[in-house]
């Protein structure tokens, strides 16, 4: 389950596009931060996806993408032209094929092949029509769905829904949030060809009553039950709340939120209180009847002459992460945890998998938030204040000399991500070391979920 969010230039403080996105995949699923750099193809290659090959092209752009480890697909990306999309799961009444193109295969494809959200646009219908969309896309789970995405540039942002071969899409004028469920009712301004016919025929929409979309390619069970109607309706009113002055900083407190009082307790695994229901949450966290949590959080400032500045967690749980700055161009500045793959891509804070190891970004990140949620109370405020101050100094300093046309500045933000991932390495070792699991005060049946979870990840714990 994920969330997606834009906001238009109208809509923001200095009138840049930003776009936001959590990615909720499940909870040993580390996601990889991956820069694969410009490139030439022969003609005749061919681009290895999950499930199908296809044919390349001849020039594929550089992309930053945030994607799960064991996938050539993305989750969230862009591009060095300033192209940003992030893909949702929906679930329609469609079938559910087991070859094709995944949502996270397109997205790449689209940003490989792209220069603006209309060309993505372009790229994404006719790879959706000629390929078409299916495979199973969870890690240990038989997981089929259909995808929703959001294709941002500088000037312009879409929205596309799909249901099997089928679609939906409207231009966004200000601000919008997508999630695990359609939301294009009637007020699409294109769809795929024949689409009222085929409703009809289908006998999802009766003759002579005008297409909704939403209500009527919408599957009820898995619709009702991933809660995507209730995190986009979320989404939405923080969107609304701030609309005409949203800055980088509200996105990221956007994508942090869990619709639950900070002052509980346990604000996410006891989430009956005050009538928050699991799964109605931005910034998700698993257990008990929750088996999904956020695992990478991304948002991207794009501007007219301005390269595109994308934060990364790199980690899971935005509550508990420090955003990384990075500068997307035709090529990346390297870290200490970087890792040159044979493709020539590069996994920007080391190349985690599924089981734990201290090498890398993403699971020392985990091991901080699984070690947290078990004392939450006690022990986010103090990392949360520090994460705060961090972010609040960076993103000032970054973000004038980027509005400005810096020259340094993306050797700044070098600096600034180098500095946060240090700092996020000092505090896991840290907490390892002050903080057991088994001094817990989370509630039993949180607790007892979680250590499931932490002896499949060969956690020491």
């Amino acid at each position: 389950m994920c969330d997606t969010m834009v906001a238009t230039p109208s809509a923001t403080l200095h009138q840049e596009m930003i776009f936001a996105k959590n990615s909720d995949r499940e909870p040993n699923e580390a996601q990889v931060v991956t820069f694969v750099p410009a490139q030439d193809h022969d003609v005749s290659e061919k681009v290895k996806c999950a499930y199908i090959e296809i044919p390349q092209v001849e020039k594929t752009n550089a992309v930053l993408l945030c994607r799960p480890f064991w996938m050539y697909g993305a989750e969230m990306g862009v591009n060095e032209h300033g192209v940003a999309i992030g893909n949702e799961a929906v679930f329609t009444k469609e079938k559910y094929n087991k070859k094709g193109l995944t949502g996270m295969d397109i997205l790449r494809l689209a940003l490989e092949r792209s220069s603006t959200a209309k060309n993505a646009f372009d790229i994404i219908i006719q790879l959706l029509e000629e390929y078409g969309q299916g495979g199973v896309c969870g890690y240990e789970e038989d997981l089929l769905y259909h995808n929703a995405f959001i294709i941002a540039d500088c000037d312009d942002a879409f929205i596309i829904e799909t249901a099997g071969a089928h679609w939906a899409a409207r231009k966004v004028e200000d601000v919008a949030g997508i999630s695990n469920a359609l939301s294009i009712k009637n007020d699409y301004t294109i769809t795929s060809k024949g689409l009222e016919d085929y409703a009809v025929e289908k006998g999802y929409s009766k003759k002579g009553k005008s297409l909704d979309f939403m209500e009527d390619f919408s599957d009820f069970i898995y619709t009702y039950f991933g809660k995507g109607r209730q995190r986009q309706a979320i989404s939405s009113a923080l969107l609304q709340s701030k609309k005409g002055s949203i800055t980088s900083r509200d996105m990221m407190g956007f994508l942090r939120n869990h619709n639950t009082p900070e002052s509980l307790q346990h604000p996410f695994c006891q989430p009956f209180i005050a009538g928050k229901k699991p799964m109605e949450r931005l910034c998700l966290h698993a257990g008990g009847l929750i088996s999904a949590q956020t695992t990478g959080s991304m948002v991207v400032l794009l501007k007219k002459d301005c390269p595109p500045l994308v934060y990364l967690t790199g980690t899971s749980a935005p509550c508990l992460s420090l955003f990384k700055p990075h500068i997307v161009s035709g090529s990346i500045e390297k870290n200490q945890l970087s890792i040159l793959n044979q493709d020539n891509s590069i996994d920007l804070y080391g190349s985690p998998n599924g089981s734990y190891s201290d090498d890398n970004l993403w699971w020392a990140g985990e091991d901080v938030h699984r070690r947290m949620i078990m004392n939450y109370p006690a022990l986010a405020p103090k990392w949360q204040e520090q994460i705060n101050k961090a972010e609040e100094r960076m993103t000032a300093e970054i973000e004038e000399g980027w509005q400005k046309g810096a020259d340094n500045i993306a050797a700044k933000c070098a600096e600034f991500a180098a500095s946060h991932v240090e700092e996020a390495m000092g505090f896991s070792k840290t907490l390892s070391a002050d903080f057991s699991i088994k001094d817990a005060t989370a509630p039993f049946l949180f607790r007892r979920h979680w250590q499931k979870i932490n002896k499949k990840a060969k956690f020491n714990y």
